[in-house]
């Protein structure tokens, strides 16, 4: 628990911008809940899944696989419970379409939790999700950590949409988030060296990692690519 609340100083205390301290605290995941291997923030708006914050490019796949499967314990946690847990999708009957894309992605454990968001703009919903690759990954004291790291994201966001407001805070997250997706699929780039080669971008062409990010996902090119001193 003094890691924890070590990590938890850290992050409340140094000067980051939400996504950074968001990635932080996916990272986090990671390093302080056991049984977490894989981590994400994930969006839902009607039934379109983004993914704005990851530890691995893997969770990019497991968000369209519940979105193309209709369903997933990260889109129940999102729309209806708080918490939603399963300990092996080769035994859990919920969600059948996307247990078998899980299970091809060598994911078996699934604990995701809420996010709220504000749901007037849009009917925006979020959920923190983190994933195992054995079953039985996720026990009480997992729980009880990712209750905490759910809350610290919720707060980020919290803050994010108070000072941007709902819609650009949202929609900010997103874009940035698929940008961060299509350099970590392209290049096989850790989210964290995706997202530090879209800050070097804007420092280097003095523009924002917004307007980056949304040149990036709408032509595909990004000003300083294809030689970043990025390390993966």
């Amino acid at each position: 628990m003094f890691r924890l609340a070590s990590a938890l100083r850290e992050l409340a205390s140094r000067q980051s911008t939400v996504d950074q301290t968001l990635q932080a605290a996916v990272d986090l995941c990671l390093e302080l809940i056991p049984g977490c291997e894989i981590a994400d923030i994930m969006f839902l708006q009607g039934r379109r899944v983004t993914t704005p914050v990851c530890s691995h490019p893997r969770a990019l796949s497991l968000g369209r696989a519940q979105e193309e499967a209709g369903g997933g314990p990260c889109l129940t946690a999102a729309l209806e419970q708080q918490r939603v847990l399963t300990q092996d999708l080769r035994e859990d009957g919920r969600w059948p379409g996307f247990a078998a894309r899980a299970q091809d992605l060598g994911v078996v454990g699934v604990l995701s939790y809420q996010l709220f968001l504000n749901r007037s703009e849009g009917d925006r919903f979020g959920a923190l999700n983190l994933y195992a690759t054995w079953p039985d990954a996720f026990d009480e004291e997992a729980i009880g950590l990712g209750e905490v790291f759910a809350a610290q994201c919720a707060a980020s966001l919290a803050a994010a949409i108070a000072h941007e407001g709902a819609h650009a805070a949202l929609q900010s997250r997103d874009v940035i988030g698929q940008a961060k997706g299509i350099l970590m699929e392209r290049h096989q780039l850790t989210a964290s060296a995706a997202f530090d080669h879209l800050t070097t971008v804007s420092q280097q062409t003095n523009i924002k990692v917004r307007d980056l990010a949304e040149e990036l996902t709408n032509t595909g090119e990004l000003p300083g690519w294809p030689h970043p001193d990025v390390q993966r």
